[in-house]
């Protein structure tokens, strides 16, 4: 018995809305939002608004997906993951493609002028300055303007009057 060849089937690429016009909404929400009374609002900007939303949630998802494929004393791809890590990077290009940068601040010198949210800090033996510890949520930004703040765990340098490590 003969088996049919399946048929290749393509996927149209998607129209995305000219950087000028995406920057022209994100200033729209913003107006909206500080209270400006002259904003407009149009079903054109909700939809592109969605759409924005949408993005920032698949990089957020993307990036905890990565993560959870990393292992965790290397930093690397584990190996029962690499085939999967291909498609994660082609995701990965695909949003930079259209602006859109996923940031994570594990490592990091933490300044309280950040536009992070500190969910949990840890007083740490050996520390001259704050670190992110430990990113819970990665910031995003779109076209260099942050559309998603961080959420991270920072160590702090321990005192003098802090217990000494275990």
């Amino acid at each position: 018995m003969k088996q049919k060849r399946q048929t290749p089937f393509a996927i149209p690429r998607a129209d995305w809305p000219d950087p000028k016009t995406v920057t022209d909404i994100i200033a729209l929400i913003v107006a909206t939002k500080s209270g400006d009374s002259t904003a407009k609002t149009t079903s054109d900007f909700e939809d592109t608004n969605r759409l924005l939303q949408t993005l920032v949630s698949i990089a957020t998802n993307v990036w905890r997906a990565k993560s959870k494929m990393l292992d965790p004393l290397t930093g690397e791809v584990r190996e029962d993951m690499k085939r999967l890590d291909r498609h994660i990077e082609a995701i990965c290009r695909n949003l930079v493609d259209i602006g859109i940068v996923i940031r994570d601040h594990t490592g990091e010198v933490y300044d309280e002028g950040q536009p992070m949210k500190v969910i949990a800090s840890k007083p740490t033996h050996g520390l001259q300055r704050k670190r992110v510890s430990e990113t819970l949520l990665p910031s995003i930004f779109w076209k260099d303007r942050l559309v998603q703040n961080g959420e991270v765990e920072i160590a702090t340098p321990a005192t003098a009057d802090s217990s000494p490590p275990p």
